[in-house]
């Protein structure tokens, strides 16, 4: 199974969204968005396109109500546990912040965005996973995405340079 993983699109156009972003859309099992989507409208086309999309608040996105994104979730795909937040405040122990959020929740990877940094490594034993941004890339010499691959009880991440 394979999901593409996005954050930080900071638009209201799918057609912001590199190429190379909405190629993976069509060839993957499930879009997983970690959040600052800012225009709702992106999901929608995204949904269009690929009709398993699950997606996360962040910040930027206070017009979107909490019945079309929740701070959180907690997706189980092929028995692996994953639990999604687009974190908050400093980049700063951002990934403590997202442990403590998620601690009852026994999860196995926590999916984030915020930073706009990727990042794919462990920490206290969980594995986290930043896409960065396609879009707006910051301070990292890229723009990102990642590719989770899961099958039958592990997983792997890789950073895609767009």
């Amino acid at each position: 199974m394979k999901l593409l993983v996005i954050s930080d699109t900071h638009t209201n156009s799918i057609n912001r969204l590199p190429m190379s972003v909405q190629d993976m859309a069509k060839k993957v099992d499930a879009i997983i968005h970690a959040g600052d989507v800012v225009g709702y409208k992106v999901i929608h086309d995204l949904l269009h396109i690929n009709p398993n999309v699950y997606a996360v608040k962040g910040n930027m996105d206070p017009a979107l109500g909490d019945d079309y994104l929740p701070k959180k979730r907690v997706l189980t795909f092929k028995d692996i546990k994953i639990g999604v937040s687009h974190g908050e405040g400093s980049p700063f122990g951002i990934e403590n912040r997202l442990l403590y959020l998620f601690e009852n929740d026994n999860v196995d990877l926590i999916i984030f965005g915020h930073t706009h940094a990727p990042f794919w490594g462990e920490i206290n034993g969980i594995r986290f996973l930043n896409p960065g941004s396609p879009t707006d890339k910051r301070e990292q010499p890229f723009p990102t995405y990642a590719i989770l691959t899961i099958e039958e009880g592990t997983f792997d991440a890789e950073i895609i340079r767009v």
